[in-house]
């Protein structure tokens, strides 16, 4: 039994790692007692004190350090691990980055094991927010997931809080997408795809009444033009590919795109021309050059990118 490990990077990976391999021990060890810290209230006198003195309650423990990488500073704790057996004593640590050029990092390393978590992406998103909704019982409609998935912004902490309470909103059946939305705390955010898909089909009014309702609920307007950007270069990779003759699925593949979100990015290309996307990018860097020099308002920038991309008519 390995019983020093190091859980480092992506948190909600980290966490359900850090709760099973506690779980694992408390049934290998002799009834432990468990201890735990975070790195900037631990000192090295009171993990030594915990490894050597025995207990009047238990003969074994597990601690469990959160925030590691505090540990660094003290070149004591690497000793400490080297030199202990670890024979009725379990150590577990966590940290959002621990360099492997450390000597906490190699000491443990040297002792136990370690095992980094990466952040979700676009490709295996989709299967975690199955499995953390899966664990909490929840069911979601198509449409509920496929719009979870497109406001969550791969956090996978935050799915799971999202779980919790669609969890205690339906014992049973699947959770429609009306009633995601008034359960999923989004602070104007959810309206944000909304928008996109009022700009790509040049809906000016629903367009402008969505941007200003995101704007009235305090979302970051930096936000929505960085997003904006992203989804102009999905639209034109999208395109790209598609002239190449290549299916959905492929370009999904390629690009790491959702297949639904695919065919609905190619059905909003049927309003553009791809010199109009291209020329909308490059505007869209333009500004951003201003407005990291401070000679444009971001807000000004969205409201007259509707204007210009949207026929007045409508």
């Amino acid at each position: 039994m390995t019983n020093i490990v190091l859980y480092h990077g992506e948190p909600y990976q980290r966490e359900r790692a850090v709760d099973k391999t506690i779980a694992k021990w408390r049934k290998e060890l002799s009834d432990p007692e468990l201890y735990r810290f975070d790195g900037n209230q631990l000192e090295p006198e009171k993990l030594q004190q915990l490894l050597s003195g025995s207990s009047l309650f238990s003969k074994t423990k597990i601690i469990h350090v959160s925030q590691a990488e505090e540990l660094t500073e003290e070149k004591a704790f690497p000793n400490i691990i080297e030199s202990h057996s670890f024979e009725t004593e379990a150590l577990v640590l966590e940290s959002d980055s621990l360099k492997k050029s450390t000597s906490l990092y190699k000491a443990i390393a040297n002792k136990g094991e370690t095992k980094k978590f990466s952040e979700p992406t676009g490709r295996n998103f989709p299967k975690y927010v199955s499995e953390i909704m899966a664990d909490h019982g929840v069911q979601l409609s198509s449409d509920a997931k496929r719009w979870i998935i497109q406001i969550m912004e791969q956090d996978l902490l935050r799915v799971e809080r999202e779980a919790e309470k669609l969890s205690l909103y339906r014992e049973e059946g699947k959770v429609t997408l009306e009633e995601a939305k008034n359960v999923v705390w989004t602070k104007g955010k959810d309206r944000m795809f909304d928008f996109f898909d009022a700009l790509f089909t040049r809906e000016n009014r629903e367009a402008i009444k969505l941007l200003e309702g995101m704007l009235d609920e305090d979302v970051d307007a930096s936000k929505i033009f960085f997003m904006l950007a992203k989804e102009v270069r999905k639209l034109i990779k999208v395109q790209s590919l598609a002239s190449e003759g290549l299916s959905n699925k492929e370009i999904s593949d390629k690009t790491g795109i959702y297949n639904w979100l695919v065919k609905k990015k190619r059905g909003q290309l049927n309003n553009f021309e791809m010199q109009e996307l291209e020329d909308l990018l490059f505007q869209l860097h333009r500004q951003d050059y201003r407005f990291k020099r401070g000679k444009t308002d971001l807000e000004d920038v969205l409201f007259r990118i509707v204007y210009q991309t949207c026929p007045a008519g409508k």
